[in-house]
């Protein structure tokens, strides 16, 4: 019987990603001139070898599983028969044989590929083409969700910081709000830990700018599309002023198709058809006025003395979609609120989660009520009930969407 080569510990570098070197267990091996009787010797001193390999010179060549040996050297006459008889006779001759510079992703895909076998009786590994020790699938697995976990923990890491990053971008637009209208409250609540959603206030002379946006997507795809939509209405404010959100919407429009190469109705951007949702609001609270433009959000308004709550609804075009005209045209919708009304925009990730006796949609219906239950309510309390009748309303169903809503007074 001869014996494998020495095998080496290798200090992995920390930079080197893990590989079948790392898997690798010296273990004994046989020779194609060795005997079955000399196999039996092996496993009987090695009880927890799960397989024997064998070599031809120093290549392997196949890999004798214990369970089965043993099972067929067991049966009657077996031994008499096989015993002096070369070991390749109960011989696995296309074992999983990989080299020990492989990395674990491609080795894991090479295991499944392999099958059951190569999971239970495991597989060679060679350097060179020489054979230097065997890896199992327990193994393998074990390395594979230490991998994942650590994957996602470097992945939670980053998500977490864009988060720190994104609301830090929002911070500056919630402290001017709190200097435009002394009575108005946001809530912004990602699905994930950051959202597609975005809201942008500006003070100007005479009035404020409103706006509450849902991008494409959440998560990590939907912040990327919040930078994207923000930035161009930041832009469009600059160049254009405040006062025509018509006019804005139609700008971030055409800056999204183009940053997003969606123009002329086609995508130069593969598996891109990407924009948002919006309303745009301009406020002049000396005249009592709000100007309104929405892009499929709508406003409510709840005026003193009123028994409904009014809806204007938004046009049912988005923002910089393909399909969405470079030189569409939104409309204005001039609102003259008394003192004391009550404004509400959301997006719809509010109104379309799923839930109560029925699994359906809270609706637009339900909040129009809660809007009127509460319409004497400060809207910090306003907004507190809004999101405990969401959340009761979801119940044990998932989020489907980031929610971001405002509610203040005129």
């Amino acid at each position: 019987m001869s014996e494998s080569p020495a095998y080496l510990t290798e200090f992995r570098p920390r930079f080197r990603p893990p590989s079948a070197a790392d898997l690798c267990t010296p273990v004994p091996c046989m020779t194609a001139g060795q005997t079955n009787e000399e196999v039996m010797e092996v496993f009987g001193r090695h009880r927890d070898l799960v397989a024997l390999p064998v070599v031809e010179g120093a290549r392997p060549i196949g890999l004798i599983n214990r369970n089965i040996f043993l099972s067929q050297m067991s049966k009657q006459f077996r031994m008499e028969l096989y015993g002096r008889k070369s070991c390749i006779a109960f011989m696995d001759k296309e074992p999983l044989i990989v080299d020990a510079a492989m990395d674990i992703d491609t080795l894991t895909v090479r295991t499944v590929e392999s099958g059951e076998k190569a999971l239970s009786d495991g597989f060679i590994i060679t350097r060179d083409g020489a054979f230097a020790g065997v890896g199992n699938g327990l193994q393998l697995m074990r390395v594979v969700a230490d991998m994942q976990a650590s994957r996602h923990r470097q992945i939670m890491h980053s998500i977490e910081y864009a988060s720190v990053i994104q609301q830090s971008t929002l911070r500056a637009s919630r402290d001017t709000l709190a200097r435009a209208c002394a009575q108005a409250d946001l809530v912004w609540e990602p699905r994930d830990v950051v959202g597609g959603d975005f809201y942008q206030f500006s003070l100007s002379h005479g009035g404020w700018f409103g706006a509450v946006a849902d991008c494409t997507g959440h998560g990590v795809p939907g912040a990327f599309m919040t930078l994207i939509a923000s930035t161009s209405l930041g832009k469009a404010i600059e160049r254009h002023g405040p006062q025509d959100p018509a006019g804005l919407l139609g700008s971030v429009n055409r800056s999204i198709k183009q940053v997003l190469g969606q123009v002329d109705g086609e995508d130069d951007t593969p598996g891109s058809d990407d924009g948002m949702d919006a309303g745009f609001f301009w406020v002049e609270p000396a005249a009592n006025r709000l100007v309104f433009a929405g892009a499929r959000l709508s406003l409510y308004v709840l005026r003193p003395g009123a028994d409904a709550v009014e809806v204007t609804e938004g046009q049912r075009k988005g923002v910089g979609y393909v399909d969405s005209e470079p030189d569409y045209a939104w409309q204005n919708h001039a609102l003259e609120l008394p003192a004391g009304s009550l404004v509400f925009i959301t997006t719809d990730g509010l109104t379309d989660q799923v839930g109560g006796p029925r699994a359906i949609a809270l609706g637009k219906r339900r909040l129009r009520e809660l809007l009127l239950q509460y319409r004497d309510a400060p809207p910090d309390a306003l907004n507190r009930a809004v999101l405990e009748c969401l959340r009761q309303w979801q119940g044990e169903h998932g989020r489907r969407d980031d929610v971001t809503f405002l509610a203040f007074r005129t």
